[in-house]
């Protein structure tokens, strides 16, 4: 989350100047709060990654790959060569450029960054996969394009202009963010294999190419059933992430989440004093909802 901007990948990648320049490992270690082993770790993958011509070689971008493989320099350069060629397999550099998700999908799959922070002045991202019609998405669209928009949420997030507004307002760059994930409404319907089977590739797909976005996974609203869910879908986290994660029923939801946000930053339909708007360029409907049938045409949508 480095950029400021959306990335050009035609632009030239100046790998070697920034992995040379002392002001900016330091920089990194910084921000990230690296011990002297670590930022030793960060620069032998600096030297090892001298080949890999691409606009991720940046200290900022590589060190999340560290950070999720502590400890193992060598695992942290096999995950970001395989994120390197995942990203050019997948044509991922041009996704937000090149891709937009259809008015019905932006209109009924709620999640986004939102406009206001953390208590930590870091941003929030909310999701409701709880009232999303997946087996819809998935039968109106199909997995290559579940997993499309997926990724294009993902490089908006990572990458996207509301970045530059983030730093001019924060005055600091992007490091992580706070995830926020309501579950009221899962039902049933939500235990379909092939739909389970698309959720566990974007959650692999996740942990393997965008390391170390989240600073805290809150799951706020799960039913009964989450149980049964939580055994299988367990099994796509790594242990890092689940370390991450804060598990609250609805009856704390309230107390949970003002430990970590003011309450009037989230949605109306997450927390009913919420007032809080997805930022600019990012889906605004929070409510989800059966997809339409017969048209995919939305007149509350983008």
């Amino acid at each position: 989350m480095a950029s400021s901007k959306i990335v050009d990948p035609s632009e030239p990648t100046p790998e070697a100047s920034r992995w040379q320049q002392e002001s900016e490992l330091l920089r990194v270690a910084t921000l990230w709060q690296l011990s002297e082993s670590e930022l030793e770790d960060l620069s032998t993958l600096g030297q090892r990654l001298v080949d890999v011509s691409h606009w991720k070689n940046d200290p900022s971008e590589v060190v999340r790959f560290l950070r999720a493989r502590p400890s193992d320099v060598d695992a942290a350069e096999r995950m970001f060569r395989n994120m390197i060629a995942w990203r050019l397999a997948n044509r991922v550099d041009t996704i937000l450029q090149d891709y937009e998700p259809p008015p019905i999908m932006w209109a009924y799959y709620p999640g986004a960054v939102l406009r206001d922070f953390d208590r930590a002045g870091d941003p929030v991202y909310v999701g409701r996969i709880g009232v999303t019609d997946g087996v819809g998405m998935l039968q109106r669209f199909g997995r290559d394009e579940m997993i499309r928009h997926a990724i294009w949420i993902r490089e908006f997030v990572s990458r996207g202009e509301w970045i530059q507004r983030f730093e001019t307002r924060q005055g600091r760059p992007v490091r992580r963010v706070t995830l926020v994930e309501d579950l009221q409404g899962l039902s049933v319907s939500h235990l379909n294999r092939q739909l389970l089977s698309v959720y566990g590739e974007i959650m692999r797909l996740d942990q393997d190419n965008y390391p170390e976005t989240a600073k805290k996974l809150i799951i706020i609203r799960a039913p009964l059933l989450f149980r049964t869910i939580w055994k299988m879908a367990k099994f796509f986290f790594d242990p890092g992430v689940v370390e991450k994660m804060v598990f609250v029923s609805a009856k704390h939801t309230a107390k949970v989440l003002e430990e970590y946000l003011d309450l009037h930053i989230l949605p109306s339909c997450v927390i009913p004093e919420g007032q809080g708007q997805a930022t600019d360029g990012m889906p605004s409907r929070f409510e989800g909802g059966p997809l339409p049938k017969g048209t995919d045409g939305v007149s509350d949508g983008k």
